[in-house]
């Protein structure tokens, strides 16, 4: 079995999953991603390029999808020295329930049919997965 080419898949179906749920808040997947990881740090800064290695972007991409998210002002980017903090405005916080409700309700819906073990093995594959990744790639830019 070609585990790649099913993750590869996978990953496709769940962004365009994402991609057509945010689409009716004018957002794209990747912006929603973004409000959710800074709706679950609300209790620290967050900085830019924290975001560009949780999602595994180059650190301009993650550059272009914040100055978009600021033109809608649904977040903030602040310069402490070399880093910037982001933090989510009133305008953003509005989006952000649904969102939450979203990602909950589709991991509801993913992991439904296996039992706790079976999740388990599938936790332990795709974090291995990851890891592997982040350690072959890690600090691309």
């Amino acid at each position: 079995m070609n585990f790649g080419k099913w993750i590869k898949i996978a990953s496709i179906q769940l962004s365009r999953e994402m991609d057509t749920f945010a689409q009716q808040y004018q957002l794209t997947g990747t912006q929603m991603s973004v409000l959710n990881y800074l709706a679950e740090h609300q209790d620290r800064p967050v900085a830019q390029n924290e975001l560009a290695t949780e999602f595994g972007v180059k650190k301009s991409t993650m550059s272009v999808i914040i100055k978009r998210m600021e033109e809608r002002a649904i977040i903030t980017r602040q310069a402490e020295g070399r880093n910037k903090y982001l933090s989510i405005t009133p305008s953003g916080q509005t989006y952000v329930t649904a969102i939450q409700t979203f990602i909950q309700k589709d991991n509801q819906r993913l992991i439904a049919a296996f039992n706790s073990s079976e999740q388990a093995v599938i936790e332990r594959f795709l974090k291995g997965v990851a890891n592997d990744y982040d350690t072959t790639h890690h600090n691309r830019t």
